[in-house]
């Protein structure tokens, strides 16, 4: 599996405060099925900053030293980026800050709120030659009571990455239900654990890949799990396929039952 969203490099952000605890998060995460991880410290203004080259450097020390402790995982580059204004000077074009210096970027909304100007935010990315890719959007309350939001942002060109811990209930219920919505409505394309260490967010993606399965079959899993996210780190163009509405997880059951019912 493909873990998209981490923040397991030591001493950079609100994540693994050393070696020592980044080194335990990559071994949890090998022993819960990861095979590759995208590491994402934030880049928020005002708070933590750190240079593309700094991240690159950090992420190659972390891969030598998971190499050095026979932890079996591939690293890459990346970054979690906030949506704002001065973030669109550090995002020219397909490279610094994208994951593995590619042309998809992790982008974060405001905790309580969708900016007025983040069409425009999305769209500047997008002349500039990169794909944004909406992070823990399960999580946002403004998406979770108008799911259309996202669904218009996806049909423009965006993608979705869904918290792992969100799936399963650690991030409370509505967190939950607001989860399974998107996956029912294929606006999930890739998972990230969010993990920031060895507690109450860890870097572990197996209970969330059955979860998966169970939601939207083993093909649909393989593709969130392993396909997506694999096409995203190699630069590849990902075709996805968008809803034309949102539809609730209960609403699809029910009209497949009689589908089977009446034919």
């Amino acid at each position: 599996m493909f873990d998209l969203h981490t923040h397991i490099l030591p001493g950079i952000d609100d994540g693994a405060k050393d070696l020592e605890t980044s080194l335990l998060m990559l071994r949890m995460a090998a022993e819960h099925g990861t095979k590759n991880i995208a590491l994402t410290p934030h880049v928020i203004e005002g708070e933590w900053l750190p240079d593309w080259e700094r991240i690159v450097a950090a992420c190659h020390r972390l891969q030598a030293a998971a190499q050095e402790h026979n932890i079996p995982l591939t690293l890459y580059p990346g970054a979690e980026i906030a949506i704002h204004y001065d973030n669109l000077e550090r995002l020219k074009g397909p490279g610094p800050y994208c994951l593995n210096g590619g042309k998809y970027a992790l982008v974060e909304l405001p905790a309580t709120h969708v900016p007025p100007f983040i069409d425009e935010f999305l769209f500047v990315l997008q002349t500039r030659g990169i794909t944004p890719i909406i992070a823990h959007a399960e999580r946002h309350p403004e998406i979770a009571r108008k799911p259309e939001l996202l669904l218009e942002w996806v049909r423009k060109g965006t993608l979705v990455q869904m918290n792992a811990p969100s799936l399963t209930g650690r991030m409370g219920e509505k967190t939950k239900a607001a989860a399974e919505l998107l996956l029912s409505n294929n606006l999930v394309h890739v998972v990230g654990s969010d993990g920031h260490g060895l507690n109450f967010r860890r870097p572990k993606l197996d209970r969330a890949a059955q979860r998966i399965t169970e939601l939207v079959g083993a093909e649909r899993a393989h593709q969130i799990l392993i396909v997506n996210p694999k096409t995203i780190l190699q630069g590849r163009r990902l075709d996805i396929t968008v809803p034309e509405q949102i539809q609730s997880p209960r609403r699809s059951f029910l009209r497949n039952i009689k589908k089977r019912i009446w034919g």
